[in-house]
């Protein structure tokens, strides 16, 4: 399971002053984190794959936080959003948490406070690591003894040399694959490959 460390925490405030001292404290709590100074950049640059948190400021250039985190959620961002923000109101507030936020806080804010918001982010993102890996493998474990075979070669062999390795037809190899593809819920190689990663992390 991944751990804290390892995780990247993400800071997005046009602010740069600001957004590299709150940078400098996680780094210095052994914490991986990146500065972007708008939501612009960040939504060009950021890999959302990587397990991690967001701390967003809410009143930027272009686009503000509340639409930053909109644009987010379509593009189906799934780890903890921390807003930030001088101005907070109680629209703003409602806005953020409806839409996923974790946490609000206010500007200044103590570096307890903000080091105490990312830690509870991060403990929220390995729980969800760990409930989705349960989730991974038990679904692996249904499957049939040969499924189980062909779904760990399918991940990187094609299905002739999955046959010649097992010793059975291609024709078998492909039944068992699609089985299996029902049975775990992915429609593709990509998708497979994601799930033997889950299940391995």
């Amino acid at each position: 399971m991944i751990e804290k460390t390892q995780m990247l925490i993400r800071i997005v405030d046009d602010d740069e002053p600001f957004a590299d001292a709150i940078c400098f404290l996680l780094l210095s709590k052994g914490l991986r984190a990146v500065v972007h100074a708008s939501a612009e950049k960040f939504l060009e640059q950021d890999d959302p794959s990587v397990p991690g948190c967001l701390i967003l400021d809410y009143q930027m250039p272009e686009l503000n936080g509340i639409e930053t985190q909109r644009k987010l959620l379509d593009k189906g961002w799934r780890w903890p959003v921390i807003f930030m923000t001088a101005h907070a109101d109680v629209d703003m507030a409602i806005t953020a948490f409806k839409q996923g936020a974790c946490d609000l806080l206010q500007k200044p804010v103590a570096p307890d406070v903000l080091i105490a918001a990312v830690e509870t982010s991060l403990e929220k993102v390995r729980a969800g690591m760990r409930h989705h890996h349960d989730e991974v493998c038990g679904l692996f474990e249904g499957l049939t003894n040969r499924e189980r075979q062909i779904v760990k070669l399918a991940a990187g062999l094609a299905n002739q040399q999955i046959a010649d390795r097992l010793g059975i037809s291609e024709r078998t190899v492909e039944a068992h694959r699609s089985a299996a593809y029902r049975r775990l819920n992915v429609k593709c190689l990509e998708e497979l490959q994601a799930f033997i990663r889950d299940m391995d992390d």
